[in-house]
């Protein structure tokens, strides 16, 4: 009978290209040693499924012969200086060949990360699901017991960037970071900001993407990552707040990323209709800008201390939005984001009070939300969404508030017409161009036409302009009342 091991070899070997693996054995025999190392066995340990293997093996994968490959497979170099190669299949199954470290496969174990990563099987092994694992740091047991332990105590030296992949894994695999490691990965994480900030981004990217992204920003903090990399969220600790928030600028900060995780990955505390619409836009976003959200919300209010200011013994934060945007796009270039995931952070740390601030106005209706999404734009629906997260940190026991019955609805609304009513409130189509604008109005182009245009469109959003003469009508008016509110000279 198979062994646990050999059961769940079996079970998932579908999940590779056999074919593929069966060519790198035969090439292999008689030239060197090939084995599956670390991530692969590790998650088949876990019962976890997975589309990425790597192969360590004894011959420098420059020295090569391309057929191995590319006749199934796109190949590229992910590392060429420490000779790492990638191949993928048309399936999206990807294999990673490196050479071997050190002496043999024991030498290549030990210069790993993590004992649950510091496992290996020969490849023959692998591919007839034997039962054969090399283990010399007892990963299987670590495993067992849901710990991630170093390999060595030099691990987190070697690359500090471990420091974050192992907050990643605990958070992605569920395991424990118990107090020895976490006291190590603090005395490491000062060196972070000194690391290839494309590598840091994956490792962030990953662990605020993940559904237990709350757990994981707590252990990014308990680490010391996040004092090190953003020492700008970090002065939020100790800043108090105004009468309308319970909690300090962190805690709140804390609890509205939580809040909008659990919004993220299952809809919590939206209507069932919201729900429905906003499921479907955010899986079409692209997995960088889910990324960006992510970091978005995690800072939104960065801005906060350095706009804190006590006004005639109160606390205020005026324009904490526009600073905080300028903060976490600083932030986003430190970690060579791209431009539309600075974009996207720039405008949803800026715009993030505002749906609820014209919600509050009394002039709130179509007119006003048209308005936000002349500013928001694409982006809009995460901006609204946040603010469900944003208004459930302010203090406890929130959620079965009256007020907050009434935030959810409001937010049904501001997605119904980004959703359904396109055409007629988000991006009507104007009912006078520019020229005609001008014709009307018997002026010159100017400020005015940008503000009459805009205004317009408000007015077209609220049902108040239904067509062309009704806008030549509206047009005129509205010349007339500029005319006499500046005295003849409305420009």
């Amino acid at each position: 009978m198979l062994g646990l091991l050999q059961q769940k070899l079996a079970a998932v070997k579908g999940c590779y290209s056999m074919d593929f693996l069966e060519g790198w054995l035969l090439y292999m025999q008689d030239r060197g040693q090939a084995w599956v190392v670390g991530g692969a066995l590790r998650d088949h340990l876990l019962g976890l499924p997975t589309s990425e293997l790597d192969l360590v093996i004894t011959i420098a994968p420059a020295a090569l012969p391309t057929a191995l490959w590319q006749q199934t497979a796109h190949s590229f170099w992910l590392d060429e200086t420490r000779q790492i190669l990638r191949a993928i299949e048309p399936n999206g199954q990807s294999f990673d060949i490196a050479p071997l470290q050190g002496e043999d496969i024991h030498a290549d174990l030990s210069c790993r990360d993590f004992t649950v990563n510091a496992m290996a099987m020969t490849l023959s092994e692998w591919i007839g699901n034997r039962e054969a694992l090399i283990d010399p740091r007892s990963g299987k047991q670590d495993l067992a017991a849901r710990r991630l332990r170093l390999v060595s105590p030099n691990a987190l030296l070697d690359d500090p960037v471990r420091v974050l992949r192992g907050v990643r894994l605990a958070v992605e695999k569920q395991l424990i970071l118990e107090p020895p490691i976490v006291k190590q990965m603090r005395e490491v994480s000062s060196q972070l900001p000194a690391q290839a900030a494309e590598r840091l981004t994956v490792e962030l990217s990953r662990i605020l993407m993940h559904p237990l992204a709350a757990a994981g920003a707590d252990l990014l903090a308990q680490v010391g990552a996040t004092e090190s990399l953003f020492p700008e969220g970090w002065a939020m600790q100790k800043v108090t707040q105004n009468k309308y928030h319970q909690f300090t600028v962190s805690e709140h900060s804390r609890r509205a990323f939580a809040a909008f995780v659990s919004i993220i990955h299952t809809g919590h505390y939206l209507t069932a209709k919201a729900q429905a619409w906003f499921a479907d836009y955010w899986h079409e976003l692209s997995p960088s800008l889910q990324a960006a959200t992510m970091f978005a919300a995690w800072l939104h209010d960065i801005g906060k201390p350095p706009a804190r200011v006590i006004r005639k013994g109160r606390v205020t934060f005026y324009d904490h939005e526009q600073v905080g945007a300028e903060m976490a796009v600083a932030i986003a270039k430190r970690l060579r984001l791209s431009n539309a995931q600075q974009e996207l952070i720039k405008c949803f740390v800026r715009l993030h009070m505002y749906p609820m601030q014209l919600w509050r106005t009394e002039k709130f209706g179509p007119q006003l939300i048209h308005r936000f999404y002349q500013r928001a734009g694409q982006y809009g629906p995460l901006i609204v969404v946040f603010t469900l997260a944003d208004y459930l940190a302010k203090g406890d026991n929130l959620a079965g508030t009256q007020e907050f019955a009434a935030h959810k609805q409001v937010v049904e609304d501001f997605l119904k017409a980004y959703f359904c009513q396109q055409a007629e409130l988000v991006n009507p189509e104007p009912l006078l161009n520019h020229n005609e604008m001008m014709e009307v109005a018997n002026q010159a182009p100017g400020a005015w036409l940008r503000q009459a245009r805009r205004e317009l469109l408000e007015a077209q959003a609220a049902g108040q302009v239904q067509s062309r003469e009704q806008a030549v009508r509206w047009l005129q008016d509205w010349w007339q009342q500029q005319a006499t509110r500046h005295k003849g000279r409305p420009y």
